[in-house]
């Protein structure tokens, strides 16, 4: 596949798109319940496990759009801002109730990195993404058999000793860094490919659709041969429950991931102003916002035991028909969500230069100067 230009690159309406279905279907997970026995309930429960990799691919994606377009000196800056704002935030989240678990502090190590991952040639990012795949469950199960957990660690709070903190953000937190690494990866690896090429984006929707498909039948088929020995121990890896950790489930959720931004993006080619997208847009530009808001409303409301099935459902009806209508309604004022222009603040960032334009003097009474050309600048969200 073509790599993109680092130039500037066009605003991807469907990584948009992408972001704002992510958050829909993390809302769905954070209401809850996750448990399923009927057919309607598995489809209710159907983003648990793939809406909040879809976040964090999307989020490799978007990091690897800025990165393309900063200095080096930019880049640090500008990930050390928005990794302390996010690790400070979400632990402060995470503070408010331990009911719902938050998945910023993972975004804040993760965007520390990217710089680093982000100078490495493609193919070299490639084979670790790849050796992650398998490393990463590995040392998860290795430390699971090493140091046997006699009851869960809870989530990173400011109170949590540092060796604590830092052994549930690698091993035992809900997002562990050993495995959610990988579709962060994978995110900055789909950032160097031209998504407005359609032959890219269907040679991407093809594959990730069949990765999807094929590691969801092998981990079926795997479970029936091996049974409930695989719910511990070594046979762990063979299995791909949902935030299971493990590498048919990574390769799953990776991959629907990628054929979802990709097919956004197609259909973002195909019909320039989709009504289909047009909400879904809106709520990937507020994303940041829309989940602090979500998250407040979950930790005064959800209650202790969780919701029953169809509490679950009204509950979640009602938060995404409520966070549909604030992105409309805030899409058409063209303002960043609050949260948004925070993160994007450049008080931290060195002050660009503009080079003096050089004045042309005339060179006849009879012959006119020539008209400078007006300086355009385009800003781009990101």
């Amino acid at each position: 596949m073509r790599v993109a230009a680092v130039a500037a690159r066009p605003r991807v309406v469907g990584l948009d798109a992408a972001r704002g279905l992510a958050l829909l279907g993390m809302i769905v997970v954070n209401v809850g319940p996750i448990s399923s026995q009927s057919l309607l309930q598995r489809l209710y429960v159907l983003p648990y496990g793939r809406a909040s990799v879809l976040f964090v691919v999307v989020a490799g994606i978007g990091m690897g759009y800025l990165l393309s377009r900063q200095s080096e000196r930019e880049r640090w800056l500008t990930v050390t801002w928005r990794a302390a704002l996010l690790f400070a935030g979400g632990v402060a989240l995470q503070g408010l109730t331990d009911r719902v678990n938050v998945i910023l502090p993972t975004y804040a190590v993760l965007f520390l990195l990217a710089p680093l991952l982000w100078r490495l040639p493609g193919r070299t990012l490639l084979w670790i993404g790849g050796v992650l795949l398998i490393a990463g469950p590995a040392l998860l199960v290795a430390h699971d058999m090493i140091w046997p957990a006699t009851q869960p660690l809870g989530p990173v709070t400011f109170g949590t000793p540092p060796l604590e903190a830092a052994e549930s953000l690698l091993f035992t937190g809900r997002y562990p860094l050993t495995s959610w690494t990988l579709p962060f990866i994978a995110g900055l690896c789909v950032a160097r490919l031209d998504l407005t090429d359609t032959v890219v984006l269907r040679r991407l929707a093809v594959g990730g659709a069949a990765v999807t498909v094929g590691a969801f039948a092998l981990s079926q088929l795997t479970y029936a041969l091996v049974g409930p020995a695989a719910d511990s121990g070594p046979l762990r890896l063979l299995t791909g429950a949902a935030h299971g950790q493990m590498p048919l489930w990574l390769a799953s959720s990776i991959g629907g991931a990628v054929a979802i931004v990709a097919a956004f993006s197609l259909v973002q080619h195909r019909f320039h102003r989709a009504w289909l997208l047009g909400w879904l847009v809106a709520c990937g530009r507020l994303s940041l916002t829309l989940y602090v808001l979500h998250f407040v409303v979950l930790a005064l409301i959800k209650p202790e035991l969780g919701f029953s099935f169809r509490q679950g459902v009204l509950v979640s009806a009602a938060l995404m028909t409520a966070v549909v209508a604030i992105a409309a309604i805030w899409d058409r004022m063209s303002w960043p969500g609050p949260l948004e222009r925070l993160l994007r603040q450049t008080w931290l960032r060195p002050s660009r230069v503009q080079a003096p334009t050089p004045t042309v003097p005339a060179t006849t009474a009879t012959v006119p100067a020539p008209t400078p050309t007006p300086t355009v600048r385009i800003s781009e969200r990101t």
